[in-house]
């Protein structure tokens, strides 16, 4: 009986993500977004149209204020000409039902003589006043306390110049309580507060007042930082911690910019949240879908990989192969897929044991091809040591004996091979401790106060290193021995060191001299020396001098890399 097709992981994934709207509610998420869009956009728009229509008594009140500071300035030299006419002419604008409470000419020296009100006036010591005329430029300012109308006001100022040289400023005062003036209709569209503030972040003036108005203003946003940038709208609480929508629109032709507060309960403000408010329905309807999606993916496809990895991992780290039955419900795929696996499984494990045996046997036949070499090297130094012994005379005697050592330490590095632990690689450190105590013991017959110092680390090298460094350094602990002298305080003494740091190994032999007796040389020694020097592809430096000879070899330790395959 064959597989059944309604089992098939394709089948029923699809089947289950059909029941999931995705599609629909990307849709619908989609288009509501851009309602909203474009109703946030709307909604911003038409907030700072509010604001701008709520203060243009304000920004007229400025701007005539403006224009007639200018107009003044032009009149600067004829009105201060007469001190009685220039007060004529200034209190016509603060009479009746005027917008302004103080007019005057303020002078470099800030002693006005020429004010609506007709009075003189020292402004030398307010504190603006130093600013303001090394500015001299239009101006509007904060006073908390205007000098004629005893009240708050904010005073506006335009530079006047006599006979083309600056001489002072047209101040206007405007008192707090006459602005803004604002239609009650715009309390009913969430109008909250109104505050006109001037560039430096001071607060001109407020439609609740100024101490109320300190609670409507945006938390953690400076006035400022307002000033200075375009007319924007944001949402963000005031420092009652009330949500409210504000928006910043700039006074044309002042210094100065309106804030407006609109409450987000009600009114225009309001309006782009309930267009929203549809959006979290496709919204649920995708996460409804997702969570369909997801249960159909985890029934039919994560768990059976989960338990697929965890088969594997187990395979991977003890080599072992769940035998638990596998889940009815499994689909077809998955069935298919589980059963290769555990035919890889079995046919790795099979692999590996004959892998393995092959390593076991080629292990055994390398050990038993450097015993065998070790057991032959011996020989020959058997047969050598019997020719020593059969030689007349001595020179024949000791290039024989020469001649056995290296052979002795070829000997000696197959059987470090042949019992070696170390994945084919020789303890050196070990060979160099071999050497030197053989080499003193062959040299010392008759000398007994000899001090030998070994400062030797354990070193792994494979045998292309370990061998050309062994007959190294039995060449030159010969030709330390050879050389051997009393120093100046007549002690004899050899120093063998072996250090090795990260991968830089470094050898060094230094024997006394002071009194060494002259033999003849035959260089043989120094060529096999820098033979195995190149071998070993190390640098060599000598220091000879009348107390003592030194050798430095210095050399990496190479890594192993097997030869190129012949095919």
């Amino acid at each position: 009986m064959g597989p059944k097709w309604y089992n098939s992981l394709r089948v029923q994934v699809v089947c289950l993500l059909t029941l999931a709207l995705l599609p629909l509610g990307t849709i619908a998420i989609y288009q509501t977004n851009r309602v909203a869009s474009e109703a946030e956009i709307k909604a911003e728009l038409a907030l700072l149209a509010l604001t701008e229509r709520a203060a243009k008594a304000e920004e007229l009140i400025i701007a005539r204020a403006i224009g007639a500071a200018r107009g003044l300035a032009g009149l600067a030299s004829e009105l201060t000409a007469s001190e009685d006419a220039c007060v004529d002419y200034l209190s016509t604008y603060t009479t009746g039902d005027s917008e302004y409470s103080f007019v005057a000419f303020l002078p470099r020296d800030g002693v006005v003589t020429c004010a609506s009100d007709g009075k003189t006036y020292d402004f030398s010591g307010w504190p603006n006043f130093g600013p303001l005329m090394e500015a001299g430029e239009q101006t509007i300012v904060v006073n908390t306390q205007g000098p004629a109308s005893m009240q708050p006001v904010f005073v506006l100022s335009e530079p006047y110049n006599i006979d083309g040289q600056f001489a002072g400023l047209v101040s206007f005062s405007i008192p707090h309580n006459t602005v803004p003036q604002i239609n009650g209709k715009f309390a009913d569209l969430g109008l909250m507060e109104l505050v006109i503030f001037s560039d430096d972040g001071v607060i001109l003036t407020a439609k609740n007042g100024l101490e109320a108005a300190a609670e409507e203003l945006p938390a953690n946003r400076f006035l400022i930082d307002l000033a200075s940038g375009p007319d924007t709208s944001f949402r963000g609480l005031n420092e009652s911690g009330e949500e409210r929508t504000y928006t910043v629109v700039a006074i044309k032709g002042s210094p100065a910019s309106i804030l407006a507060s609109w409450s987000t309960a009600g009114g225009v403000a309001s309006r782009a949240t309930d267009i929203i408010k549809p959006a979290v329905f496709p919204i649920l309807m995708w996460i409804a879908s997702m969570l369909v999606a997801l249960m159909s993916i985890y029934t039919f496809v994560l768990r059976h990989i989960a338990r697929l990895r965890k088969d594997m991992d187990n395979f991977a780290t003890h080599r072992t192969v769940s035998t638990s039955n596998k889940p009815i419900s499994m689909p077809n795929e998955f069935v298919s897929l589980n059963e290769n696996f555990e035919r890889m499984t079995d046919d790795i494990l099979r692999d590996e044991a004959k892998l393995e045996n092959s390593v076991r046997e080629k292990n055994v036949l390398i050990k038993e091809v450097h015993h065998r070499t070790k057991n032959n090297l011996q020989l020959i130094s058997s047969i050598m040591n019997m020719q020593i012994r059969a030689a007349q005379e001595n020179e024949t005697k000791q290039v024989l004996a020469r001649l056995q050592d290296r052979i002795l330490s070829l000997a000696t590095i197959h059987r470090d091979l042949y019992q070696s632990q170390n994945g084919g690689r020789v303890d050196v450190g070990a060979l160099l401790r071999e050497i030197v105590e053989k080499s003193v013991e062959v040299a010392t017959e008759t000398d007994t106060d000899l001090v030998v110092t070994k400062d030797i680390d354990p070193v792994l090298l494979f045998p292309d290193q370990a061998v050309p460094l062994s007959l190294l350094s039995a060449e030159g602990m010969t030709n330390a021995m050879k050389y051997l002298g009393r120093d100046p305080e007549g002690k004899l003494w050899v120093r063998a060191s072996l250090k090795r740091d990260g991968s830089n190994c470094t050898l060094t032999l230094v024997n006394s001299i002071g009194d060494a007796p002259i033999s003849e040389s035959t260089g043989l020694g120094a060529q096999l020396i820098n033979a195995f020097v190149i071998q070993l592809g190390a640098k060599i430096d000598v220091h000879h001098t009348e107390e003592f000879y030194e050798m430095v070899v210095q050399f990496k330790a190479a890594e192993f890399v097997p030869d190129t395959p012949d095919f």
